[in-house]
């Protein structure tokens, strides 16, 4: 081995240890500098685990709902504003019922009037005319007692001599005659109405009852 040789063969250990020198300083200083990683313990517990996830989303009613007026006016006053929190039953908007209260006046009035045409067909007429009627057929039935004793009376003169076949028919013709006024009128009083009459008098109550109810329900609405 010649000197020059040597001479390299030198040179080259004397790197690799100063190589190897070095990293192992870089090595150890590196390991001085970081610190301990902490490890945290805690005991096992039972708990409830709860589990929340933040979205956007839309919030819709279950039902839909659209309020309509009965009839048409217009809005007084607003109670509430959107947004409210509201419970059932609260009023919410106060309507104009001007006009539905004198509809329910006038319906009112009309079921008034119909009762009163229906009392009347029951009874055969309202009070005055049940009062004449009764009267008419009191003074009727007198007058067709009296025209009967009349003609027994005469009858009776005639069997005597004292009384002319003219009399006794004069007689006979005025009990007809009371008789026959007295059953008009007693056929008046039991059919004061007729059928069409009575069947139109109860059409018009029910009329007045349902308007008078329609009238009731735009006040309550």
């Amino acid at each position: 081995m010649t000197n020059a040789n040597a001479s390299f063969l030198t040179r080259h250990r004397w790197m690799v240890a100063t190589a190897a020198i070095a990293a192992a300083v870089v090595l150890f200083a590196s390991l001085s500098r970081d610190p301990a990683v902490p490890v945290r313990a805690v005991t096992a517990q039972r708990s409830t685990i709860r589990s929340v996830v933040s979205t956007n989303g839309k919030v819709e009613p279950l039902q839909n709902f659209e309020a309509h007026t009965p009839i048409g006016t217009t809005v007084k006053k607003i109670l509430v504003r959107e947004g409210d929190h509201v419970r059932k039953g609260q009023l919410l908007v106060q309507l104009d019922d001007a006009e539905a209260r004198s509809q329910a006046a006038r319906a009112k009035a009309q079921v008034l009037a119909a009762d009163a045409d229906v009392s009347a067909v029951e009874k055969g007429g309202n009070r005055e005319e049940v009062l004449t009627l009764d009267s008419q057929i009191t003074k009727a039935r007198t007058s067709t007692d009296t025209a009967q004793r009349n003609l027994d009376a005469l009858r009776s003169l005639q069997q005597q001599g004292a009384a002319a076949p003219g009399e006794i028919t004069n007689a006979e013709d005025q009990v007809k005659r009371a008789n026959a006024d007295l059953n008009l009128l007693l056929e008046k009083q039991k059919n004061r109405y007729s059928q069409p009459e009575v069947a139109r008098v109860e059409a018009q109550n029910s009329q007045a009852q349902a308007a008078l109810t329609a009238a009731k329900t735009c006040l309550i609405s």
